[in-house]
């Protein structure tokens, strides 16, 4: 008798298989992290549209902002780990904000007024930069120079998008987004590094 032919994968084989299930894998884990990333920037950007109708609303009810001063978190879902501090954490890692004496507790019993749930921005932090961090929904009164004439305390909404050069589709955006004086910007968004941050240009207050 004849001596039977072996069956089975060979190294070569073997390794060629293994080589292409983990290009596979690759592919479906980069595919996957893309599609979250999409789900949570859509969901920021939703909550963002939230924040600045239920503002607008207030602003045309009452005549003003429900409070202009300062620069702090607002609303209810801003996480408190952000550094050592027990109370709501905001912004930029690197210049951290929090309820600064009161004000986002004002800003939200105000907002209250007008509807009984704020609107939930999640709590992930976005990175910015490879060494910063971002996270919540930022109130800040800002300095604007539209036509060379400083109009004092234009409210902008600042928040964070996963992944650079992102679109923030609200509008209209100032930049930049950290100090001075602030002017709009026709980018999609109002700086991008490794995140995208968005600063959201409200109504002057004086023309409510």
């Amino acid at each position: 008798m004849g001596k039977q032919k072996q069956v089975g994968f060979t190294i070569v084989e073997l390794l060629i298989v293994i080589v292409i299930i983990g290009i596979l894998a690759a592919i479906t884990i980069v595919a996957y992290n893309g599609i979250q990333q999409r789900a949570g920037n859509s969901q920021r950007i939703a909550t963002a549209k939230g924040w600045v109708e239920a503002i607008k609303s207030y602003g045309t009810l009452n005549q003003k902002y429900p409070h202009t001063a300062g620069t702090y978190c607002i609303g209810e879902s801003n996480i408190t780990d952000f550094d050592t501090n027990a109370d709501a954490d905001c912004g930029v890692s690197n210049n951290i904000k929090h309820d600064y004496t009161g004000y986002t507790t004002t800003f939200n019993a105000n907002m209250k007024t007008l509807t009984s749930k704020l609107p939930d921005f999640p709590g992930k932090p976005i990175q910015l930069t490879s060494s910063l961090k971002g996270l919540g929904m930022l109130w800040r009164s800002e300095t604007y120079d539209p036509t060379g004439e400083n109009i004092p305390n234009i409210p902008t909404l600042i928040y964070f998008l996963e992944g650079a050069n992102q679109d923030c589709v609200l509008g209209p955006l100032v930049t930049p987004y950290q100090g001075g004086d602030f002017v709009k910007t026709t980018a999609k968004n109002s700086y991008s590094d490794v995140g995208t941050a968005c600063r959201v240009m409200l109504s002057d207050p004086t023309k409510l």
